[in-house]
């Protein structure tokens, strides 16, 4: 039979549905994301602040013209400087080239050079004055003691001269008198009448500072004596004479009687008074005096308690204690000036004037300090300490020449 060929007809399905593509939006949304992340950044970024400019190494006043050009207000603070030219901008806040609204403040620190003055004028004047003198015109004070036929401690010379311009704090060098070189041995004079007394030490090259105190021996003899009789002393110094005002005389019923005083004259009062003027009148009184700081509101240097107490008597030159203020707010250094080789006075006189609160250390078995004269102190000399401080002079018996 003849083959016949058949005919397969294939059908083909109809195509469904395409599926779209998913990852071109998510790139382009991708890329939306990170466009709108980039513009958020620029504009949290973006500060259209003017900036502030920089005027460091100009003179002042050029800087504050250029601040005040650029709308900012200067605010200048001056800062002594060495190697720098005065009025030269050292620094600036905010630094040039910083973001800055307009209006703000802008800081500047600029040079003021060295702090010049004047050298006071201190010749002829005691040390201690000359001391005094110095640190209120802001410099320090240096001695060196020479030969002089002018009296002990008197300023010589000075340099720099004075009215000479130069760094306030700088120390002035001051040559004084330590006398003439020519000892002289204080003669005994206790015993004896005022004017005898003081005829006697004339004799011997020596001058006389009269104290009258009451006392049971009669009136217008020498008491006591300081430096003590055999004491070697520069002649032209001063012996210092404590001269009986008599006994004390009182009235009773019965008639005028004449009753011994209680030993030794009466403390004077000095609390209310500033220190170096209480060191005066106690001295004068025939004491000695030795002071000590103590914090207080009241003013710095005032005396607020005295022992023993006001009108006690008291044994001529037995110590009076000071209790002196420290006062409040910050205390300025000051220099310690040399007071050796000085009398217990004097270098007592010199430390109070410039500030300080001081007392005697004597020597062993020593109850008066009579003819001593400073061997040591504490802080030395040159030290820089705050003022009311309490220095402590030692005394002992003068060095041979």
């Amino acid at each position: 039979m003849p083959w016949r060929r058949r005919q397969v007809t294939h059908e083909e399905a109809a195509p469904g549905p395409r599926r779209p593509l998913i990852w071109p939006w998510l790139l382009l949304l991708l890329l939306l994301v990170a466009g709108l992340i980039a513009v958020a950044v620029w504009l949290t970024t973006r500060d259209d602040r003017p900036r502030v400019p920089d005027v460091v190494g100009q003179s002042t006043p050029s800087a504050v013209r250029e601040l005040r050009s650029e709308g900012y207000i200067p605010a200048v603070h001056t800062r002594a400087t060495r190697g720098a030219q005065a009025g030269t901008v050292l620094s600036q806040d905010p630094d040039g080239g910083a973001r800055l609204d307009h209006g703000k403040r802008v800081t500047l620190v600029a040079a003021a050079g060295v702090v010049n003055s004047g050298v006071p004028d201190v010749v002829g004047l005691p040390v201690d004055q000359a001391f005094v003198r110095l640190q209120t015109a802001g410099f320090k004070g240096d001695t060196t003691k020479v030969t002089s036929t002018r009296p002990p401690n008197t300023v010589l010379s000075q340099s720099p001269v004075a009215g000479t311009q130069t760094q306030k704090g700088s120390v002035v060098q001051l040559r004084i008198s330590k006398g003439n070189g020519q000892q002289a041995t204080v003669p005994r004079v206790v015993g004896l009448t005022e004017p005898i007394a003081t005829a006697k030490l004339g004799a011997a090259g020596l001058k006389a500072r009269v104290t009258r105190v009451a006392s049971t021996k009669p009136k217008g003899l020498v008491v006591t004596q300081d430096p003590a009789q055999a004491t070697k002393a520069a002649r032209g110094s001063v012996v210092a004479l404590a001269v009986s005002d008599g006994p004390t005389t009182t009235t009773t019923t019965t008639g005028t009687s004449t009753t011994p005083s209680a030993p030794g004259p009466k403390v004077p009062r000095v609390i209310g008074m500033g220190q170096a003027a209480a060191f005066t009148r106690l001295e004068q009184a025939g004491f000695r005096v030795d002071s000590f700081p103590v914090t207080s509101s009241r003013p710095r240097g005032l005396v607020i308690r005295q022992r023993p107490e006001p009108g006690t008597r008291a044994a001529p030159r037995s110590v009076v204690r000071l209790a002196v203020s420290l006062g409040s707010g910050a205390r300025p250094l000051r220099v310690v000036p040399d007071v050796s080789g000085m009398t217990e006075t004097d270098a007592k006189r010199v430390l109070v004037r410039v500030g300080f609160t001081v007392r005697a250390v004597l020597p062993a078995a020593d109850t008066s300090s009579s003819g001593d004269v400073v061997t040591d102190q504490k802080p030395s000399a040159g030290a820089r300490v705050r003022a009311g401080s309490q220095v402590a002079i030692y005394l002992g018996p003068p060095q041979a020449q």
